[in-house]
């Protein structure tokens, strides 16, 4: 498509008028073809057209040039430009990454209304391309959006060569960045070498691809919006999923790949598809060593944790787990009737608080655990209880108090029958759970 149709057709199809557009201006081929066509519409739309051009500084007397260009070009079209200095640092980044943060820093903080960049379908491809080599997934080859937030991309149904002609053509000239020439990049390796052979079996190249990342953006959305629905509908209050067995498996993966994303864990696709394992069967995986476990047991994928939590227990508030805090209040004997008229199931969360020795520790669950709950006369299985008494995806939440002699409470369990409270115990340990809805 010519330049200028592909930008009329993109500022009418995206409802761009009467309002301020920043074209981001480098003094290559494409900015400098992206600046005259959105001046050519101004008028026509309503635009008030300005640019901006970030001074990396990395190449020397070359950067400088591309600079004095810009402030030219600017003069004679009789556009306002804005040129803004950065200091790359690359911090373990690439460079072409460090520098692109730096551009888009820039526009954030110097650009006023839309901006406009001059991606063509030249480019759209290469990155389709430069993310299927390294891998990626249907939003990857989607390619570059032509409208992201703020962000314009009109050119993106424009080849690099039609840019070229365009500008020829008018007799419009541009400046070359030294760099582009280089193959010791990865996307310039792509752009000098594979694309020339790929457009020998179809000259069309860069028309289907623009075809086939529409094709595939639009169905990146809907999918995104069902994998949203599908992830509403599975979410528990406690944060685990139930269902997703039933889903088709590509809202799975997108599901389980939230969920990893939310629980701050890995979710590329070895993560992904070893979680999607776990659903037909149930069973656990390790994603991270140390880190947490992901579970599957009775439908529902919730995670745990591989390293248990502890805490030495203070008078006021405990927090253990996100989210949740153990409040420990001390209780003496004559208040216990007016405290307990207050809180349902008192005696579940209060314990003796004088046969406490060494240090009280609430914890989360540990292997081999037991204990002798209060009323009873034998060893309970805290395993076994958990397994029959609290939901999956709960467990790895319940609170545990124990001193230098073992376990004193457990939280829906209650006090150990050492630390029951009786008749002669004169300070009280109460123990209230509270759960942030924010």
């Amino acid at each position: 498509m010519r330049p200028l149709d592909a930008v009329r057709a993109f500022l009418r199809e995206q409802g761009i008028r009467d309002t301020a557009v920043t074209a981001a201006l480098s003094g290559g081929a494409d900015s400098v073809c992206l600046l005259r066509c959105l001046r050519e519409c101004a008028g026509a739309f309503g635009l008030r057209l300005s640019a901006i051009h970030v001074q990396h500084g990395l190449r020397g007397a070359e950067s400088l040039r591309d600079e004095q260009f810009c402030r030219a070009l600017c003069a004679e079209w009789d556009i306002p430009l804005t040129v803004v200095n950065v200091d790359v640092k690359r911090n373990g980044r690439s460079l072409e990454e460090a520098a692109r943060e730096c551009r888009y820093a820039a526009f954030e903080a110097h650009a006023e209304g839309y901006v406009a960049t001059a991606h063509t379908a030249s480019d759209n491809f290469e990155t389709m391309l430069f993310r299927l080599v390294r891998g990626t997934g249907l939003k990857g080859l989607a390619g570059i959006p032509p409208v992201r937030e703020r962000y314009l991309r009109p050119l993106l149904h424009v080849s690099r060569d039609e840019v070229e002609m365009y500008l020829q053509e008018n007799g419009i000239g541009f400046v070359t960045d030294s760099s582009n020439l280089s193959e010791d990049y990865a996307r310039n390796f792509l752009r000098h070498r594979v694309v020339p052979l790929l457009q020998e079996q179809n000259p069309a190249l860069m028309q289907t691809a623009a075809e086939t990342t529409d094709i595939l953006r639009t169905e990146e959305d809907f999918l995104a919006e069902a994998a949203a629905d599908a992830y509403a509908q599975a979410l528990q209050p406690d944060g685990s999923l139930r269902g997703l067995r039933a889903l088709h498996p590509a809202l799975q993966r997108r599901c389980i790949r939230r969920f990893l994303q939310e629980n701050g864990l890995r979710a590329g696709y070895p993560q992904v598809t070893a979680v999607q394992a776990l659903l037909d069967h149930g069973g656990r995986t390790e994603l991270e060593r140390g880190g947490t476990w992901v579970c599957v047991s009775r439908g529902m994928l919730f995670t745990e944790r591989s390293a248990p939590a502890e805490k030495a227990l203070v008078i006021g508030k405990n927090c253990l787990f996100p989210g949740v805090s153990v409040e420990a209040a001390l209780v003496l004997r004559e208040d216990a009737e007016k405290f307990s008229s207050v809180h349902k199931k008192f005696t579940d969360f209060a314990l003796d608080y004088d046969i406490i020795k060494g240090c009280a520790r609430l914890h989360s669950r540990q292997p081999g655990l037991r204990m002798i709950p209060a009323g009873r006369t034998h060893h309970v299985s805290v395993k076994k209880w958990l397994n029959e008494c609290v939901p999956p995806a709960k467990r790895q939440q319940i609170h545990y108090l124990s001193d230098d002699n073992g376990l004193l409470w457990i939280e829906g369990l209650g006090a150990a029958a050492h630390a029951a409270v009786t008749e002669q115990t004169q300070r009280m340990l109460v123990l209230d759970i509270h759960v942030s809805h924010t």
